[in-house]
C-alpha cells in the first residue's frame, strides 16, 4: 500500500480520471494568476488546520494578489461551497462548507475559477493505501511517493 502525491495535475487531466474517492487524503487547487501571484484552495480529510483544533471545511489564501482580487476570489468560492467564513492571519476558512473530494467536482472548481479570473489552475491531491494497480491507473508521471 501507498502514499502518493499526485502534482501540477490540470483540471482537464484530473477531470478525465475517477480516482478511490475514500483514499483521498487532501486536495489542493492552486490558481496561478502571474509569474508572482496565486491563489490556493484547499481540503484535508481530517479538517483543514485552524488554531490547535482542525474543522471540517475548506482553506484559502493569496500570495501577492491584491486585497480587492483576493476579496473577489473568496466571495465567488464562498458562493458555490457556502459554509461560514473565518478568518486566520492570511487564511480564510469556509467552515463546514460544502466540499466536494471527487475528481468531477474538483475539477470542474478549478475550470470556474480559471475562467472567473483568467488564471492557470493546477491540482494536487493525496492519496493513502492505493494498491499497486490503483497507483499504475493514476496519473503516474506526476506522482511523488511519501515515505
Amino acid at each position: 500500500m501507498a502514499r502518493i502525491l499526485y502534482w501540477h495535475l490540470t483540471p482537464q487531466e484530473v477531470l478525465a480520471k475517477p480516482y478511490p474517492v475514500d483514499k483521498l487524503l487532501h486536495w489542493e487547487i492552486r490558481c496561478i494568476l502571474s509569474a508572482e501571484s496565486y491563489s490556493s484552495l484547499y481540503w484535508f480529510k481530517a479538517g483543514v488546520p485552524y488554531d490547535k483544533e482542525p474543522i471540517l471545511g475548506l482553506a484559502f489564501y493569496a500570495n501577492g494578489v491584491s486585497k480587492g482580487l483576493e476579496d473577489e476570489m473568496i466571495e465567488f468560492i464562498h458562493a458555490r461551497v457556502g459554509g461560514r467564513l473565518m478568518r486566520r492571519g492570511e487564511r480564510t476558512f469556509f467552515a463546514y462548507a460544502r466540499a466536494g473530494i471527487d475528481n468531477e467536482y474538483i475539477a470542474r472548481l478549478a475550470l470556474s475559477m480559471e475562467a472567473k479570473f483568467n488564471a492557470r489552475c493546477e491540482i494536487w491531491l493525496e492519496f493513502d493505501l492505493l494498491n499497486d494497480d490503483e497507483v499504475k491507473s493514476l496519473y503516474t508521471a506526476k506522482a511523488v511517493p511519501i515515505a
